[in-house]
């Protein structure tokens, strides 16, 4: 069961990818490998992991990890330090 937007499965191009992030580091490099830095501003990581899962920061990713294919995101978010796997 998704808790937050940093703690759920997404739909990709083909499949699912899982997010486990644990702080505001693995946030930021989420923000980075996204090409997003402007999601990671002072107190956002508080703010995401609070966040409703399907909310407005959700459906933003949602939106964002549909582009490409679950294999694609693995290795390009986990290069980056941010913890996923395929769901």
């Amino acid at each position: 069961m998704a808790s937050s937007p940093v703690r759920r499965r997404y739909r990709c191009r083909d499949g699912y990818i899982h997010l486990a992030l644990e702080g505001p580091e693995q946030w930021r490099a989420l923000a980075k490998c996204l090409g997003r830095p402007e999601l990671a501003y002072p107190g956002s990581w508080e703010v995401a992991a609070a966040a409703p899962p399907r909310g407005r920061l959700g459906r933003l990713l949602e939106s964002i990890f549909r582009q490409d294919a679950t294999e694609a995101w693995c290795r390009r978010l986990q290069a980056h330090g941010v913890p996923c796997r395929p769901a």
